[in-house]
């Protein structure tokens, strides 16, 4: 008896694990052999940028999607509490080395992207496309490879039937570092998108 427990447990877990793999597979497209495993699917990306139920309707308000977004809950009640930041999404976007020119290998994750601001879920949203860079160069160097690298994600976007008017494109260069510990990691050459309304 005592071995058949640990035995039904060990079967529960597997289940759970196949179960779960099959909900992250649900609305992805394959990925081709030019692109990273690590593409994230059309459902991903609508999911962490559409309106969630709990979103203030009224004051435009949106959900946060950023790491450290709990910390603002646990605030006392007297204290002032801002609006939570908007819901945004950080992508590795591969470019070429000082270029503003997309890499194959970003090639799913672009399409994806383009799917995904495209869908009916998101129809009524607007988005911010910002350029991020590593520490390595001067900052108004930077400053411009980041303009230009966002630009390049706005034209493909466009390019592939989001209307402009729903899109800006900005840089920060290296002003916003994600690993500050290491200033030339790659997670901060990325392109962030910020999204707002509907």
């Amino acid at each position: 008896m005592n071995a058949i427990r640990p035995l039904s447990c060990l079967a529960a877990a597997l289940l759970l694990v196949a179960t779960c793999a099959v909900a992250q597979d649900v609305g992805s497209t394959p990925p081709s052999s030019d692109a990273p495993s690590s593409a994230p699917s059309v459902k991903s990306i609508v999911d962490q940028l559409k309106a969630k139920d709990d979103d203030s309707v009224n004051t435009g308000a949106t959900r946060s999607l950023r790491l450290g977004g709990a910390a603002a809950a646990g605030k006392v009640a007297d204290e002032p509490v801002a609006a939570p930041p908007p819901a945004s999404i950080s992508m590795q976007i591969q470019f070429a080395f000082n270029s503003d020119r997309i890499e194959g290998a970003s090639a799913t994750t672009m399409s994806n992207l383009a799917t995904a601001l495209g869908s009916d879920e998101l129809k009524g949203r607007t988005f911010q496309v910002i350029g991020h860079t590593d520490g390595v160069g001067s900052e108004g160097y930077n400053m411009r490879l980041s303009q230009m690298r966002a630009a390049s994600v706005k034209r493909f976007l466009t390019e592939h039937g989001v209307a402009a008017d729903r899109l800006t494109a900005t840089g920060k260069g290296s002003t916003e570092l994600l690993n500050k510990a290491d200033p030339t990691a790659s997670e901060n050459r990325r392109v962030e998108i910020v999204a707002s309304g509907g």
